[in-house]
């Protein structure tokens, strides 16, 4: 496998988990969004990652950005506008504990990937630089 190769993976890597953070975020920033009396609520998604084969390796790539099929969770509210006729509103099915745990397991990946793109990167800074000796 050529050096440029782990380069290109690494690289699809932090791409890969640079969308899955954005999605993680919106899903928690959504988390107690509420939706008028009728209409549902925000459904939280994820990221489906696949394989692509590049030569003779594999390159992770996103596919898809899929919504979950989670049931909204109903909570009684009564002065919230939103609020239906018996009091309840509707929430969005976002575990706030997945997901931050999802956001540590985001980000150790990215770092993981950056740190491979990084030692990538500095051997073949230094097997140039031996070359330039010879």
């Amino acid at each position: 496998m050529a050096l440029a190769q782990v380069l290109d993976i690494s690289s699809a890597g932090m791409d890969v988990q640079q969308l899955r953070l954005q999605v993680a975020a919106s899903n928690i920033a959504n988390a107690r969004t509420t939706s008028a009396p009728g209409t549902s609520p925000y459904q939280p998604h994820t990221v489906v990652v696949r394989a692509a084969a590049a030569g003779d390796i594999a390159r992770p790539f996103a596919q898809a950005i899929v919504p979950l099929s989670v049931t909204p969770k109903r909570v009684y509210e009564p002065g919230n506008p939103d609020a239906d006729k018996d009091g309840y509103i509707s929430l969005p099915g976002v575990d706030p504990i997945s997901s931050m745990m999802d956001l540590l397991e985001i980000s150790r990946s990215y770092e993981a990937n950056l740190r491979a793109f990084d030692i990538t990167r500095s051997l073949m800074q230094r097997t140039i630089e031996i070359g330039d000796k010879g």
